[in-house]
């Protein structure tokens, strides 16, 4: 068996030479076979780990740059304070336990085991610089009172637009929640090429979670449903993770565009959580969204074409049938956001963006078309966390409850801005 000095095992990070090795609490294995994960050019999500050793990254679900190259687990006071609303110390030092378990298992499992770092090497080597996953925003150097002030840090909730009605909230997360969910998206989906958009269902009543994960999935969907007048119910889909990689030249070549009821006929409002900031494209574009005054000429062609895929039944670009007044409708709808017509949020991480698919009136809103624009930096990836409020099953039956329910969630949010 092969031992490894922590400078030796760095130098199989994919680039000196062919092979990516990682360590897990001293056992080197090699994840060459992925490379998708774990290199780094192009950088994988999981290219931090390496050439290095990861066993307190991954047994406190951490990406921070402080936490990679080290498998001391003694101070565990960041992740204590952050868990303490669920989870007493014993609690969490027996999830770190378990998550130490797993992780050697699961890795034990999928790939070889080549050798051991060297009994003269304290993985602890935080003084090497280290690569820092695109787009997080991490705490390196903040002490614990910093971060956890940044926890409690949001801005006010503002009106965007009222047509659709759509508000924004920063720091609705932490950096440190949205790395915390990136870590749960990564877990989940070990094993994922990620060479398309994945997603990620991140429900609360999942085995696959801990505890302390559940009581995380379950405070966000409070948060939410505080917010927004609505409490989440068990026939609304849960929150989802999404990672987009870069790729495309434009959105119609991406996901095209869409309203939120293509997926769920009883959707009525969707919070989009930007989990990580993207440099260079990655923005949500609504081409049919009117700001304020009177809409542009460029702004009533997008919003006709709107209003015309919806009275044809058509809920996504990609559903308009060729030669039809449906595509010609796509097309113009497409073009309005690539030519930059109504509105682009931009992803910051812990940006909250909020905004109805239905109206007062229960109608779907033709405003409230929107889709993801390509990420064009090779070096970015596009992060976020979605929810997509669903009316409950009482309001379904009579379409003006239904419009009155929605109507109680509008005027719900507008009492708290």
């Amino acid at each position: 068996m092969n031992n490894f000095s922590l400078s030796e095992l760095a130098s199989f990070d994919g680039e000196n030479r062919e092979e990516i090795y990682i360590s897990f609490c001293g056992s080197v294995f090699d994840v060459s076979s992925r490379r998708d994960l774990y290199g780094r050019s192009p950088p994988g999500p999981y290219h931090i780990f390496a050439g290095r050793e990861c066993s307190r990254a991954l047994a406190t679900m951490s990406l921070d740059p402080v936490d990679v190259g080290r498998s001391d687990l003694d101070n565990l006071e960041t992740i204590t304070a952050k868990a303490s609303k669920s989870m007493n110390p014993e609690e969490v030092q027996a999830a770190v336990a378990k998550a130490l378990q797993d992780w050697q298992s699961k890795l034990s499992e999928t790939y070889i085991k080549v050798g051991v770092l060297s009994n003269d090497s304290k993985a602890t080597d935080v003084g090497i610089k280290l690569p820092i996953l695109s787009g997080l925003r991490g705490a390196e150097g903040s002490s614990m009172q910093q971060k956890l002030v940044e926890a409690r840090r949001r801005g006010p909730l503002s009106l965007v637009t009222r047509k659709p009605r759509m508000y924004t909230q920063s720091g609705f997360l932490s950096a440190e929640e949205c790395q915390g969910l990136i870590s749960m998206i990564l877990r989940q989906q070990e094993g994922s090429q990620f060479e398309k958009k994945v997603r990620a269902p991140l429900d609360v009543t999942d085995k696959f979670w801990s505890t302390k994960d559940r009581m995380f999935l379950q405070d966000i969907e409070n948060r939410l449903a505080d917010l927004i007048g609505s409490p989440a119910h068990a026939d609304e889909t849960c929150l989802v993770g999404t990672l987009t990689p870069p790729g495309g030249d434009s959105i119609a070549d991406h996901l095209g565009l869409h309203v939120d009821t293509n997926a769920a006929h009883w959707r009525f409002c969707t919070a989009i959580i930007y989990l990580s900031s993207v440099s260079d494209g990655g923005h949500t574009v609504f081409p049919a969204a009117v700001e304020d005054g009177l809409p542009s000429e460029e702004s009533e062609i997008a919003i006709s074409a709107a209003r015309t895929l919806l009275d044809l039944g058509i809920d996504h670009t990609d559903k308009a049938r060729p030669s039809s007044a449906s595509s010609c409708a796509a097309q113009e709808l497409l073009a309005a956001a690539s030519a930059g017509t109504g509105l682009a949020v931009t992803p910051e991480t812990g940006t909250a963006c909020i905004f109805w698919t239905r109206q007062d009136d229960g109608e779907i809103d033709p405003h409230s078309w929107h889709g993801g624009a390509p990420v064009l930096d090779d070096h970015s990836w596009k992060w976020t966390l979605q929810k997509f409020k669903e009316v409950p099953v009482w309001a379904r039956g009579k379409h003006d409850v239904l419009a009155e329910f929605v109507r109680q969630t509008r005027l719900h949010v507008m009492s708290h801005v």
